[in-house]
């Protein structure tokens, strides 16, 4: 019987060190989005999230997250996407009361 099987279905699938490392980033990115502390839209909402004294708390696309202040004044975010001189990524540049600001998220 255990010949019949072995010959019939053969080996359970291998676990890989590719696919253990794959399978503990998408884990770790799924708790980091589970416990994540959600606002809709005031950082008052956020009780749990705290930042370092570089950065000030906001609530973004309804996520609780630490702003790094910037001297540049905006009225759209626009405005902010349109800095060259600004070394933060296209996404996470926002302007919030009206200085553009860099999420770390």
């Amino acid at each position: 019987m255990e010949q019949y099987l072995r010959d019939h279905i053969g080996k359970p699938p291998s676990w890989n060190k590719q696919t253990k490392m794959k399978t503990v980033v998408l884990l770790a990115c799924l708790i980091g989005y589970v416990l994540s502390e959600t606002c809709t839209s005031s950082h008052t909402e956020c009780q749990h999230t705290s930042c370092d004294s570089t950065s000030e708390l906001h609530c973004v696309d309804g996520f609780c997250t630490c702003t790094v202040a910037t001297n540049m004044a905006c009225t759209t975010v626009k405005e902010c996407q349109a800095l060259t001189d600004w070394n933060c990524p296209q996404n996470r540049r926002h302007c919030i009361d009206n200085v553009c600001r860099c999420t770390r998220f």
